[in-house]
């Protein structure tokens, strides 16, 4: 093993992603491997075994953790993410609703919104409000006025469109191109 007890265990309380891969943890109260940054709850230190491979893990006769996709690794997204992505950034020109990704996706809305605020420390709206505002950003640096980039990406406010704006870019979108 190249890594010692120690640096296993910091990695592994740690949620450290840069070791996953180069072991796994083997919780032997319930036959369960997992990637060192599996955000489930820590099991006790005396049920731990580390071991280098994954087929190591399955020979000793582990399973994958259905949480961190460690059967999986390195390709652990979940299946539904690739279509509830390819909709958030398809769709710059409404405002979605957490029911169309659910259906999209195949799961529950609370799975998707579990998912995007553990990996990537946002929500599905808030990620949506983002590639909207990107899109309305650009609609202003072609010549559009504010208030048919707000309209054109589906904003129902330009008191709203432009408090999100001025969140994401730090000034109100009326000083794009010295307007």
């Amino acid at each position: 093993m190249k890594f010692t007890q120690e640096e296993m265990i910091a990695a592994m309380q740690n949620d450290d992603a840069s070791y996953d891969g180069k072991f796994f943890v083997c919780v032997k109260t319930t036959k369960i491997y997992c990637l060192p940054s599996c955000k489930a709850k820590l099991p006790m230190m005396k049920n731990v075994v580390f071991v280098e491979t994954r087929e190591e893990a399955i020979a000793a006769g582990f399973r994958g953790c259905k949480r961190c996709r460690s059967e999986f690794y390195p390709n652990t997204q979940p299946p539904w993410l690739d279509s509830v992505l390819a909709t958030i950034k398809q769709n710059t020109t409404r405002k979605l609703d957490e029911q169309l990704l659910a259906t999209t996706g195949g799961v529950d809305i609370s799975t998707i919104r579990r998912y995007f605020k553990s990996y990537m420390n946002t929500t599905p709206m808030a990620m949506h409000r983002r590639v909207r505002l990107e899109y309305a950003h650009s609609l202003m640096r072609n010549g559009s006025d504010y208030l048919t980039a707000a309209y054109e990406t589906g904003f129902e406010s330009s008191s709203g469109f432009r408090d999100a704006f001025i969140k994401q870019y730090g000034h109100p979108p009326g000083r794009i191109n010295g307007r």
